[in-house]
């Protein structure tokens, strides 16, 4: 007869153990460091032509999306797709317009995101890291 006893507690030891490592806080810095490794690129346009925006680092080159003309996008950057240590330019081509433009170098870490504000005249534009 003792045996039943020490054999349910058993069964109900196995059950337990794992299921408090679900509940452990590791599994939720995981997924909050996953947003803090990303850098979110919000693109707001005054310009009459549509833009397509490209995120430049090093010698690469990465289309991030377009923007329509006098609207505000927002667009993510996985920051591991970065090599040059977290040093990116934006270079901006209007669509049926002359010529493109490029932001000064912007040193951003994980977790930050930059505003880009693209003029009517492009060469007028604006950056911010926050």
């Amino acid at each position: 007869m003792p045996i039943i006893p020490i054999a349910a507690a058993f069964f109900l030891w196995l059950a337990v153990v794992p299921a408090c490592g679900l509940l452990s806080s590791q599994r939720s810095e995981s997924g909050s460091s996953a947003a803090k490794s990303e850098i979110s690129v919000e693109v707001e346009s005054h310009h009459w032509n549509d833009v397509v925006i490209y995120v430049m680092n090093g010698n690469q080159s990465q289309r991030l999306g377009m923007v329509t003309a006098l609207s505000t996008i927002h667009f993510v950057l996985p920051f591991r797709k970065l090599v040059s240590g977290g040093k990116v330019r934006l270079r901006a081509y209007p669509i049926g317009g002359s010529g493109s433009f490029t932001s000064e170098d912007l040193l951003v870490q994980p977790g930050r995101w930059i505003k880009w504000t693209l003029e009517s005249d492009l060469s007028r534009s604006s950056t911010a890291v926050y």
